[in-house]
């Protein structure tokens, strides 16, 4: 059964106490969050590049077991 023409790209009524965003606005606020915790990570000392490396060094001892 086909759908009715012109109805792929009617936006629907949220209900007011619900938001959407659109693929960019999701994007772009999931790299403001891993931003953000880089920033902290290195407040505290955290260094993303030791993370990384030992993220590395763990998985390569895992692949060795």
């Amino acid at each position: 059964m086909s759908r009715p023409k012109g109805s792929k790209n009617k936006i629907q009524e949220l209900p007011a106490e619900q938001f959407s965003f659109t693929t960019e606005q999701r994007i772009e606020l999931v790299a403001d969050l891993i931003v953000e915790k880089i920033i902290e990570d290195q407040r505290n000392g955290r260094h993303l590049v030791t993370i990384l490396e030992d993220t590395n060094a763990a998985t390569a001892q895992q692949a060795n077991a």
